[in-house]
């Protein structure tokens, strides 16, 4: 089931942005949805910080109190990975909306084919993403991971991996941190990080020789001898298309 969430302080678009979902909908059968409406940016991010984040956010920018982009940027804060779709009058916030990772920029007024290809886009991302995952035998049993949800991992006791999740739930794995990337590496944005670390490009804020930042506040040290190549990695991901 997708999460979907609109925001957007002038009730005739909320109305028009639902239509358009129930007509995309009724061109998609199976398209299995749930759509949650809000009519300010704070009364969605209330919830989100209650209930959870969603799956596909479609924002106005302008509106009363605090902007599309300002909540944006509050999700990523909050570790949201949503894929936000900015519908907006102008395009002068175009800059600020790939600051944080808006996966589209819609200028209105806008046709509803313009809305559904942005869908599209959206959509196949995420199915390629969920077919993305690992079966692990874990110290609770087996399991089975979406490599989407994977933070880092770092290596525990005894020849044990901690595998952080982005609801910052910890898995243990007994297993070498070399065997455990072979299962991530897959999904493109694991890198190793030293012999005991493996992390996920898309959750990481911010590197300084000695830390790593995660999008879900939680932080890391790691061999200032790794510092370089990690720096490398990270700001070829920024620069990826396929991101």
């Amino acid at each position: 089931m997708i999460k979907i969430a609109i925001c957007d302080d002038d009730q005739k678009q909320l109305d028009l942005i639902q239509d358009h979902l129930a007509q995309y909908k009724h061109e998609h059968p199976n398209v299995d949805w749930t759509v949650t409406s809000f009519v300010s940016s704070l009364e969605m991010i209330s919830f989100v910080e209650d209930h959870g984040g969603f799956d596909i956010y479609l924002l106005d920018i302008y509106m009363t109190g605090i902007s599309g982009t300002q909540a944006a940027k509050q999700l990523r804060q909050l570790g949201d990975k949503g894929e936000i779709i900015f519908l907006t009058s102008s395009r002068d916030k175009a800059l600020e909306a790939f600051e944080v990772d808006a996966c589209q920029y819609i200028t209105k007024p806008y046709s509803d084919r313009t809305l559904f290809l942005a869908l599209d886009k959206v959509l196949n991302r995420m199915n390629v993403e969920r077919r993305h995952f690992i079966t692990l035998k874990t110290t609770e049993g087996m399991m089975r991971l979406y490599t989407r949800n994977v933070v880092f991992t770092e290596s525990g006791r005894n020849n044990y991996q901690i595998i952080h999740l982005v609801n910052k739930e910890k898995i243990e794995v007994r297993m070498t941190s070399a065997e455990l990337f072979e299962l991530l590496a897959p999904a493109k944005f694991f890198v190793r990080c030293g012999v005991s670390v493996n992390l996920n490009l898309k959750y990481v804020r911010q590197i300084t020789k000695a830390l790593i930042v995660f999008d879900t506040g939680e932080q890391i040290t790691y061999p200032y001898r790794a510092y370089q190549k990690l720096k490398e990695a990270f700001l070829s991901f920024q620069l990826s298309s396929e991101k």
